[in-house]
């Protein structure tokens, strides 16, 4: 081959590589399936994490609209029918405190009953926290993995968690379960 044939070759294989190149910039790769199939997984988890969260508000807030009723209720009424209703409520009052009192007492004898569990969470290197968590939530020592790892991140410990075994309780605050994961 002559030197004018293979400059002429050697500038095809550079305008072909430019070419290529536009062409990835222009039309980008999507992304795998399976990386949106996980993103897809947490935001739903995400997302029921936060139904439960505004069902737990909703069923707070009811109280206060009832109580609102009755008093508007019984402003509306003669008077009379407001002594009565008086007394009613009085009744009713004493029945929910009784009712109120004794489910007090069951969840004290409930909280006394629950042993203190204790496990080992395993984090290989490289693992985030939120493995931790999930191995937390699966040995029943803690009840949400996405308040955890919020716990975590707020505090700036998700960064510090270090690779090992730990002996976690279930008597233990997040704080101390923080702690110990950072092998302090």
């Amino acid at each position: 081959m002559s030197k004018k044939n293979i400059r002429i070759l050697a500038l095809g294989f550079f305008i072909s590589g430019l070419l290529l190149a536009l062409f990835y910039v222009v039309f980008p790769t999507p992304s795998s399936a399976s990386s949106q199939t996980d993103e897809v997984e947490e935001l739903r988890s995400e997302v029921s994490y936060l139904q439960n969260k505004i069902a737990e508000m909703e069923v707070a807030q009811v109280e206060e609209p009832v109580a609102e009723a009755q008093l508007e209720a019984s402003e509306e009424q003669p008077e009379e029918e407001t002594e009565e209703n008086n007394e009613e409520q009085t009744e009713n009052t004493d029945i929910e405190e009784t009712e109120e009192a004794a489910e007090e007492e069951n969840q004290e004898e409930e909280v006394e009953e629950d042993p203190v569990v204790t496990t080992t969470v395993t984090i290989g290197d490289g693992q985030p926290s939120s493995v931790a968590a999930s191995q937390l939530l699966d040995q029943n020592i803690i009840e949400d993995r996405f308040d955890f790892d919020r716990f975590l991140e707020d505090n700036n410990y998700a960064p510090l968690v270090r690779p090992g075994s730990y002996e976690i309780r279930s008597d233990m605050s997040y704080e101390e379960i923080a702690q110990a994961l950072m092998g302090r």
